[in-house]
């Protein structure tokens, strides 16, 4: 991903859009959990229950990745000189993201 011109700027902008959609997220849980208190178990069971909830986090959750994965792929060619041991962590990197992302639909959507 780390490349020179528009993309660059495209992924640039794509880490601003999901560092945003991630913010506004957390943002909201903590004003909810200013207002109405830590909640209990039974709360966090009852708030996950629901489906909208579940599609929001699981939102979340894919930005997050997508932020993280643009981020490392920009940051390996600064630390990482061998072309083998780079193109080893990029692919390393996409695997990783597509186990936590994989992980996550399988947490958030009960999936058997």
């Amino acid at each position: 991903m780390a490349s020179t011109g528009k993309a660059v700027l495209r992924e640039w902008r794509w880490q601003r859009y999901t560092g945003s959609v991630i913010g506004i997220y957390f943002l909201a849980l903590l004003i909810a959990l200013l207002i109405y208190g830590p909640p209990t178990a039974a709360q966090w069971h009852g708030l996950f229950a629901n489906v909208a909830f579940k599609l929001a986090t699981l939102a979340v959750v894919l930005a997050l990745c997508y932020h993280a994965l643009i981020g490392v792929l920009h940051v390996w060619p600064d630390y990482v000189k061998h072309e083998g041991a780079h193109r080893a962590l990029v692919v390393y990197s996409y695997a990783a993201v597509a186990a936590y992302a994989l992980w996550a639909v399988y947490i958030l959507l009960g999936l058997r």
